[in-house]
């Protein structure tokens, strides 16, 4: 069984990216927050630096790219090949409004004779070599077109299908579908990776129970707030509060880095504690104290009061759904 780090926005960049796989050796490959396609082909700044070899020499990474014109598909795959990658993941999953709106990540799910359209396209025009993973939602308002859908994936040789069982509308609320799950595991011919709301080791093993063909599992949030989960599920260690508060201090040196300026890199970091906090629940004051920082020497303060005041409780999930 495979573990990925699943691609989350802006925080699962390569310098928490580096971090993780400094303290975590559990991790098979890490995504990359989603990448545009565009008609120049290459990229600079921060997209440039976050696909960087240079910056991802610890790690397998693979870069996801957006897009629903094959032109622009194909030059980004020319750019990621340039760089070395051999594969790139397909973002059909992304529920966001403004994306869905034009017809980008989940909203390729709407019409199935143009997704079949641009997938013959683009494996017909691209690299031999270069393989081609996806991932994505079972529907955009429902799940009813799960048949026609994943039927239509099996038609072309994806090197992984990486499922999240929610519809577009749900974003990320309310429970996952395994029920569709299960029809996508019943259709589905090529490699299959199960990817939401897996927060502790049990509902990853009930997981891989109920559907043992999986190849793979894909973990996120749950993730963020634990970061030696893979390594338990695999039957590892728990997470222990020193290496968690090393892991941290590895985090905010890597943002550092990367970040210009007090402002900037404090907002990622508040982010990034939104998901750490969990091993901490009963250090209300100082969680709240580091949610109101407004400079680096109050967020360490508060930082170092959530440490002396809250007991380190390892997060192992905020509910039970399985």
């Amino acid at each position: 069984m495979k573990y990925y780090f699943a691609p989350l926005e802006s925080i699962s960049s390569y310098p928490l990216r580096n971090a993780h796989a400094r303290f975590f050796s559990s991790i098979d490959k890490y995504f990359s927050p989603f990448v545009s396609a565009n008609e120049e082909g290459h990229y600079t700044g921060k997209i440039e630096r976050d696909l960087s070899p240079k910056n991802n020499q610890t790690l397998t990474l693979i870069p996801q790219i957006m897009g629903r014109e094959v032109d622009h598909m194909l030059k980004s795959f020319s750019y990621l090949q340039d760089l070395g990658y051999s594969e790139a993941n397909l973002n059909l999953g992304c529920p966001s409004g403004t994306v869905v709106a034009k017809g980008k990540g989940a909203g390729m799910l709407r019409d199935l004779y143009f997704l079949e359209d641009f997938f013959k396209n683009l494996f017909l025009k691209k690299e031999k070599d270069f393989a081609i993973s996806v991932k994505c939602r079972i529907g955009i308002s429902d799940a009813v077109a799960i048949p026609e859908l994943f039927s239509l994936f099996n038609q072309f040789p994806f090197s992984e299908v990486i499922v999240h069982p929610r519809v577009q509308k749900q974003f990320y609320k309310g429970n996952v579908d395994l029920e569709g799950f299960q029809k996508v595991y019943e259709i589905t011919k090529n490699p299959l990776v199960y990817n939401g709301d897996i927060e502790n080791a049990e509902t990853a093993h009930k997981i891989m129970e109920r559907f043992p063909d999986i190849s793979g599992i894909m973990l996120g949030r749950g993730l963020l707030a634990n970061p030696a989960l893979a390594r338990e599920i695999r039957g590892g260690n728990e997470l222990k509060e020193k290496e968690l508060k090393d892991y941290i201090l590895a985090v905010e040196k890597a943002f550092s880095e990367e970040i210009q300026g007090d402002k900037n890199l404090l907002c990622k970091l508040k982010e990034c504690w939104s998901y750490f906090a969990k091993n901490y629940p009963v250090s209300i004051k100082g969680i709240k104290e580091l949610r109101k920082a407004k400079t680096m020497e109050e967020y360490r303060a508060a930082k170092f009061r959530i440490y002396s005041e809250g007991e380190f409780i390892p997060f192992k999930g905020e509910k039970e759904w399985i």
